[in-house]
């Protein structure tokens, strides 16, 4: 089986059109990767896409430039010389020095909500959304990756075991039907079963998730039925809210488990 080469960002850019007009000149594949989501989830009568250049470093020349660093919103004050971009997208970039290090942008990608997050080990979610005036609730913003993909660390929980106590506590979450943005709970109730009033729905499950977790400390999660509502616009933003507080807990217990051994690894005379 190939290995694929590790790509670098080399541009940005957006497009927006009428789904009744497309552009008569759309971006070349060749050099462009579309990101297969509309900006406008599909609640507008225009459609808006973002593209992303991307290079293999081992056919770069002294000639290409590689993004830096990205911004959205009003231009960069401090600094530098940035390149403006349709969206109030903001671009840094620099010629190819002959070196990918951890400051390249190898990859982008686009989530929405105001209650969006980015899990994945690295990436980082922009606050400002994209300025397209989409839909003040499900707000397009841009999540980045800084430096290429190392080979997958050590994990300490690959192989489940039982406890020294004999237990092994298996946590399930079904049944979140989250949504794109934060939703509304209409049918909450207090400790003595009284209804309370109409509340944004997908930050409450989340917090829940979290406080079951640290409260049953499971040595397993699995998730089961139903995790998405059957009109969520964005799957990917919306399962990404699900696993976030799973991910975020078992990186903790991972940094506790191997923190012994990198100890270990250290020489006796920096004590």
């Amino acid at each position: 089986m190939a290995v694929l080469p590790h790509l670098v960002v080399t541009d940005l850019t957006l497009s927006t059109y009428s789904p009744t007009e497309p552009p008569l000149c759309e971006p070349d594949p060749q050099k462009w990767h579309r990101i297969e989501k509309d900006l406008y989830l599909h609640t507008s009568q225009q459609n808006a896409w973002l593209y992303v250049a991307r290079a293999n470093p081992e056919e770069l020349t002294a000639e290409d430039v590689l993004v830096l660093d990205i911004r959205v919103g009003d231009a960069p004050s401090f600094g530098h010389s940035w390149e403006s971009r349709p969206g109030g997208i903001w671009l840094l970039r620099r010629k190819f020095s002959g070196i990918i290090d951890e400051a390249v942008v190898t990859e982008v990608d686009v989530l929405f909500g105001t209650d969006a997050v980015d899990p994945r080990p690295k990436w980082a979610l922009m606050r400002s959304p994209l300025q397209i005036n989409s839909q003040p609730e499900f707000p397009a913003r841009l999540s980045v990756l800084h430096g290429i993909r190392g080979k997958p660390g050590p994990d300490a929980r690959a192989a489940l075991r039982v406890r020294d106590d004999g237990k092994f506590r298996i946590v399930q979450i079904s049944d979140t039907h989250m949504v794109t943005g934060v939703g509304v709970c209409k049918d909450s109730i207090d400790a003595h079963g009284k209804d309370l009033p109409e509340s944004e729905a997908d930050p409450r499950t989340v917090d829940f998730i979290g406080r079951t977790l640290d409260l049953e400390k499971p040595d397993l999660v699995v998730l089961t039925g139903d995790q998405l509502h059957h009109d969520t616009l964005d799957s990917q933003s919306a399962l990404f809210k699900v696993v976030a507080p799973i991910i975020e807990r078992s990186q903790q217990q991972l940094t506790k488990a191997l923190l012994p051994r990198t100890l270990l690894k250290v020489p006796r005379e920096l004590f």
